[in-house]
């Protein structure tokens, strides 16, 4: 039962942080870029918008890798 509760808490501590980046990216990484004002500031807030959400997605799929592990244990 212990290591259910671990798992249980270190997915909801993942989630969590997956939430908080996904914010964090949205609400003020790609606007900064935006708000720059050089020539290729939407290119660079798209590349930065869709490489954060790879990466989130990447994360995602490895939190949910070792949840899936360490039940199997």
């Amino acid at each position: 039962m212990d290591r259910e509760i671990k798992t249980a808490l270190g997915l909801a501590a993942g989630i969590a942080g997956l939430v908080i980046a996904f914010i964090f990216l949205i609400r003020y990484a790609v606007p900064a870029i935006l708000e720059a004002h050089f020539a290729g500031s939407l290119i660079t807030a798209s590349v930065v918008g869709i490489a954060g959400i790879l990466a989130l997605c990447w994360a995602a799929y490895l939190l949910w890798r070792w949840a899936a592990g360490s039940l199997k244990r």
